[in-house]
């Protein structure tokens, strides 16, 4: 969802990509997650849960103040039996517990607008066959407690997959982050899994969102994208001022994949500016959902600099194009990290 925020001051989503720099300026910000400098890692500091204080924000507009109390998730329109469900009744569905990976339509290769979190809260599906969805309805139109609505296909809103969490990383879901309950849509970008959510209402016609209305994909599917954990320049911005990330080798260079409901089959790496490519271990796949953790042995044999570039391929053979200028439906281009190697 957007606008995207930076700390606590709001971004639209276009003067995210358009700013200074543009998502090329933003895409080497600090991971929310085990980020090693050099090459002394261990395969265990990459891809675990990204601590909730640190976990990316994009909201439509400001975080609401909900009251728990009176706060209810309403099922209705085109069913049989409307439902208003309290909070505590939430929690006490049988519940689902999954650690996915969540990321904005607006995240550049290698971008930091993606995170991973341990999610707990009950399957939607039981809850809409309760409701008793007619025939008829043909999308269900989703409305969170800020004012944002977007929609989805009846039948993808109907998958097994999808789930309500009331909690991320083991506590309450934070306020910015849906409080007391969000829509988890394994598999599409952030923008069609509402936080603070209040209804969902069947309709019998496509129903498009606020940023679908605008021109963003009403699919939302994601597309394959990855980027870097391990080496990183210390310098926050090296694309823009040509910094590179100083480092010994032989090292391990260590980072993350992630596509749709197709998963990852394959990430390659190049180290001389994307002429040859070979392949990288797969570390972590064990979900779709949550993204691959890979890595590269890279053993140059003289020291200088070599430009890196990583290409993933999803689970239908869908591969990470040179470049992907972001049109409303994700960027998926090749990340790449300068590395200056003074030593072998």
């Amino acid at each position: 969802m957007a606008p995207l925020r930076a700390g606590t001051r709001p971004i639209s989503r276009r003067r995210f990509l358009t700013a200074t720099g543009g998502a090329l300026a933003l895409s080497r910000l600090p991971f929310a997650c085990a980020v090693a400098l050099g090459s002394g890692a261990r395969d265990q500091d990459f891809g675990g849960p990204t601590p909730n204080a640190d976990f990316y924000i994009t909201s439509y507009a400001s975080t609401p103040s909900v009251d728990v109390k009176t706060w209810r998730l309403r099922i209705g329109g085109l069913v049989k039996n409307p439902l208003s469900i309290a909070y505590e009744q939430i929690k006490s569905l049988p519940a689902v517990r999954e650690t996915l990976t969540l990321e904005c339509i607006s995240n550049p290769p290698d971008g930091s607008a993606i995170g991973n979190a341990r999610w707990v809260g009950p399957a939607l599906r039981p809850l809409l066959e309760r409701a008793g969805v007619n025939p008829r309805a043909v999308y269900a139109a989703l409305h969170g407690a800020d004012g944002y609505f977007t929609g989805v296909p009846v039948d993808e809103i109907l998958r097994h997959e999808n789930f309500l969490p009331y909690l991320m990383n083991g506590v309450a879901l934070p306020p910015d982050h849906g409080f007391p309950v969000r829509l988890f849509i394994p598999g599409k970008y952030g923008m069609k899994q509402p936080k603070w959510l209040t209804e969902i209402a069947l309709v019998d016609h496509e129903f498009l969102g606020y940023w679908e209305q605008r021109g963003w994909s009403n699919n939302a599917w994601r597309k394959v994208n990855s980027g870097f954990f391990s080496p990183r320049s210390d310098s926050l911005l090296p694309s823009l001022f040509g910094k590179a990330a100083k480092v010994k080798a032989p090292l391990d260079i260590y980072g993350w994949a992630l596509a749709g409901p197709s998963g990852i089959r394959r990430v390659e790496v190049s180290t001389d500016a994307g002429t040859s490519f070979s392949d990288a271990d797969l570390l972590e796949n064990r979900s779709p959902y949550a993204w691959t953790v890979w890595k590269y042995r890279f053993t140059p044999s003289t020291p200088g600099r070599y430009q890196v570039r990583v290409r993933a391929t999803d689970g239908d053979g869908a591969a990470q194009p040179v470049e992907d200028s972001q049109r409303g439906s994700g960027m998926s281009g090749q990340p790449r990290i300068t590395l200056d190697v003074s030593a072998v």
